[in-house]
C-alpha cells in the first residue's frame, strides 16, 4: 500500500525523520483509503465501538475503527517524544562530561526500544495495515499500553540528558571563568608597578615635546580601564588580559620617551643662559685692559683694534643637521619617532615628524639634542619613521 512521505516509518538511525502521526487523522485516512478500495476489504461489520469477527486474520482498521483511533493517539504522543528526543543538542565542550555521556547512552537506548525499529514500528504496522491478526481489545490495550510506557521512558531520558547538559555547561562556564581569572591577575600583577611608575612620571616634569606625555597619559588610562574589566565575564577578562598584555610591551617604551623628553627639556634653559652671561664674559677681559692704561688715549684706541678680530659677531654659523629617524615606541595606534639634531651655534629649528606618507607632530627648538614627535598609525601601517626640518 502506497502512504505518503510523512507516514514512512522513520530511519534505522531513531534520530531520523520522525513519523508525523496526527492523532485519529490517520484512521480516518486509513478507513478513507479503505473505502476507496487501497486497503484489504474488511471481514465481516465494524463499527467505531465493536470489534469485527475475529475469526480471521485481518487489520487493524478493519477490526474496529474505535481501536485504530486509540493505537493512532498513542502513536502520535509517542512519536512527538522521538521528535524532542532527536532534538536535544549536546555541546562538544560537554560532550564528555561523565554525568551527560551516562545521559546520552541512556536516550540512545530508549530511542532504540522505542521509535525507529522498537515500539512505535510496531505501532505504525498496525496502523498501516502490515499487522494483520484476529485482533481483540486485550492486543490493542497491551499495544497502547507499551506505546504510553515507551512515550514516559523516552520523555525521562530526554529530560535527563537536557538536565546534564545544563549542569555540564554552568560547571564549565565556572572552569572558564576561574581560567580566566587566573590569566588576568597575573597579567594584572605585572601591570601594576609599570602603570604607578608611568604615572609618576607623567606627574614628575615637564617634556621638551608634549606629546610624550599625552602619548603614555593615553596608554595608563586604557590599562587602568583594563584592570577595572568585569570580574564576573568571561569575554570580559579575555578581552582585558589581551589589553593589559599590550601594556606590558607598550608602557616601557612610552615612559622611556618621556624620560628623555624631560631630560631634554631640562637642558634647554643653559644655551640662554650662556647668551645672557656672554658679554659680562667678554666685557670682563676688556675692562682689565683698560686700567693698565691708565686711561691713555692708545687703550681706548685698543678696544676697537681688538674687536672686530675677537667676537666673531659676523661669522657665519653653521646650519643645523639631523640624523636618520627611529622608532622610539610603538603603541599600535601610534609611534614615537625620535631624531638627533646637531645645532652647535644655536641657530634654532623646527623639526617635521612622519611615518611613510602619515604626518606627525612638529618640535621647534634650538640647540644640539634629540627632539622626538608622534605620529598616528594603525597596527597594520608598515613603520617607515621620518624626520626632516620644516
Amino acid at each position: 500500500m502506497w502512504l505518503p512521505d510523512f507516514l514512512l516509518p522513520e530511519s534505522a538511525a531513531g534520530f531520523g525523520p520522525i513519523s508525523k502521526i496526527v492523532g485519529g487523522g490517520v484512521g480516518v485516512l486509513l478507513i478513507a483509503m479503505a473505502g476507496a478500495g487501497l486497503a484489504l476489504t474488511p471481514t465481516g461489520n465494524s463499527n467505531n465501538n465493536s470489534t469485527s469477527s475475529n475469526s480471521g486474520s485481518t487489520t487493524l482498521a478493519q477490526a474496529s475503527a474505535a481501536w485504530l483511533q486509540q493505537v493512532s493517539d498513542q502513536a502520535a504522543q509517542l512519536s512527538d517524544a522521538c521528535a524532542k528526543a532527536g532534538g536535544v543538542a549536546v555541546p562538544d565542550e560537554v560532550s564528555s562530561d561523565s554525568a551527560v555521556m551516562e545521559a546520552s547512552q541512556s536516550l540512545n537506548t530508549q530511542v532504540t526500544n522505542s521509535c525507529a525499529f522498537g515500539t512505535l514500528h510496531q505501532m505504525q504496522q498496525a496502523i498501516y495495515g502490515s499487522d494483520t491478526r484476529a485482533w481483540t481489545d486485550n492486543d490493542v490495550t497491551q499495544l497502547v499500553n507499551q506505546g504510553a510506557d515507551a512515550t514516559a521512558k523516552l520523555t525521562d531520558a530526554t529530560t535527563a540528558l537536557s538536565t546534564a547538559v545544563s549542569n555540564a555547561q554552568g560547571t564549565s562556564s565556572q572552569a572558564q571563568l576561574a581560567q580566566a581569572m587566573a590569566a588576568f591577575q597575573a597579567q594584572a600583577v605585572t601591570v601594576g608597578p609599570m602603570i604607578t611608575n608611568a604615572q609618576a612620571f607623567v606627574d614628575g616634569g615637564t617634556p621638551a615635546d608634549p606629546t610624550t606625555a599625552t602619548n603614555l597619559q593615553a596608554e595608563i588610562d586604557t590599562c587602568n580601564a583594563a584592570l577595572a574589566a568585569d570580574h564576573t565575564s568571561v569575554d570580559a577578562l579575555t578581552a582585558a588580559t589581551t589589553t593589559l598584555q599590550g601594556c606590558a610591551s607598550d608602557l616601557p617604551g612610552l615612559t622611556d620617551a618621556l624620560d628623555k623628553s624631560q631630560q631634554v627639556y631640562q637642558t634647554q634653559p643653559k644655551p640662554s643662559a650662556t647668551k645672557t652671561t656672554s658679554p659680562p664674559a667678554q666685557s670682563a677681559p676688556t675692562q682689565p685692559a683698560v686700567p693698565p692704561a691708565t686711561a691713555q688715549p692708545p687703550a681706548t684706541a685698543q678696544p676697537p683694534t681688538t674687536q672686530p678680530t675677537v667676537p666673531p659677531t659676523q661669522r657665519p654659523k653653521t646650519a643645523p643637521t639631523i640624523t636618520k629617524a627611529k622608532v622610539a615606541s610603538d603603541s599600535g595606534s601610534s609611534v614615537v619617532v625620535q631624531a638627533f639634531v646637531s645645532d652647535p651655534d644655536s641657530v634654532g629649528y623646527t623639526v617635521c615628524f612622519f611615518n611613510g606618507s602619515q604626518k606627525g607632530t612638529q618640535v621647534r627648538s634650538a640647540g644640539s639634542q634629540t627632539v622626538s614627535g608622534t605620529v598616528s598609525v594603525t597596527p597594520s601601517t608598515p613603520r617607515s619613521p621620518g624626520a626632516m626640518f620644516c
